[in-house]
C-alpha cells in the first residue's frame, strides 16, 4: 500500500516527464528524421485562417519539380519556432493588409512572372506578389487546402510573394534554380471556390 501511495504522489512528475520526452521526440522526428537540406526543398509559409500544410505539402509534390525531395508548408505560427526558417524561405502567402511589414523579406517579381498574373501586390510600381485569394468573388489558390480568412473578420486578398534569400528563384535572386517558380505555377493552377 505504501508502495503505491508513494507511486500516486509522484504521478505529477511521471506525466510531466512523459510530456516532455514525447514533444522532444516529436520534434526530433520532425526536425531530423524527415527534413532534407534546403537545397533539395522548397519552403513555404501560409500566414492565413487555417492551413492543412501536410496535405497541401502532398499535392504540391505529385508535380515536384526536378532536384527537389520534398515541399515543406508551414502555418505562419510555426515561424516563432524557427524564425531563420522564415528568413530563408523560398515562398509566402500574406493578407494584403500584412504585405507591407514583410516588404523586405520579398523579391521584387520580373516581367515574364508578372505577365501571367491578372492581380498583383506593388509598391511604388514595383511588383512584388501575385493575387493567390480574391475575397470579392471567393476564389482562391489551393483553396481546398487553406481557409483564407475567419468568419469573425472581413475577408481581404492574399499574395504570394518570393523570399529574398530563398534559394528557389534564380529568375528573381539570381541565386540557386528555379524551383519555386514551378511550384507557384502548380499552386496558382489549384484554383477553386473558397469552402462557405
Amino acid at each position: 500500500m505504501r508502495v503505491l501511495r508513494n507511486i500516486f504522489s509522484q504521478l505529477h512528475e511521471y506525466m510531466l516527464w512523459l510530456l516532455l520526452s514525447t514533444v522532444l521526440w516529436s520534434w526530433i522526428f520532425a526536425s531530423f528524421l524527415t527534413d532534407t537540406k534546403p537545397e533539395y526543398k522548397v519552403v513555404l509559409y501560409v500566414d492565413a485562417y487555417r492551413c492543412a500544410d501536410t496535405e497541401l505539402s502532398a499535392a504540391l509534390e505529385t508535380q515536384l519539380p526536378d532536384g527537389l525531395r520534398m515541399i515543406r508548408v508551414h502555418p505562419y505560427s510555426y515561424a516563432v519556432f524557427d524564425t531563420a526558417a522564415l528568413q530563408n524561405a523560398d515562398l509566402y502567402i500574406f493578407p494584403a493588409s500584412r504585405a507591407e511589414e514583410y516588404r523586405d523579406s520579398f523579391a521584387p517579381l520580373t516581367a515574364p512572372e508578372a505577365d501571367v498574373v491578372d492581380r498583383l501586390w506593388e509598391k511604388n510600381g514595383v511588383p512584388y506578389g501575385i493575387c493567390v485569394f480574391d475575397a470579392a468573388a471567393g476564389r482562391g489558390a489551393a483553396a481546398e487546402f487553406i481557409t483564407y480568412t475567419s468568419p469573425e473578420e472581413p475577408a481581404e486578398d492574399f499574395y504570394l510573394f518570393f523570399g529574398v534569400n530563398g534559394l528557389h528563384a534564380a529568375a528573381l535572386t539570381g541565386t540557386g534554380d528555379d524551383a519555386a517558380l514551378e511550384v507557384c505555377r502548380t499552386l496558382l493552377a489549384m484554383t477553386g471556390d473558397a469552402p462557405p
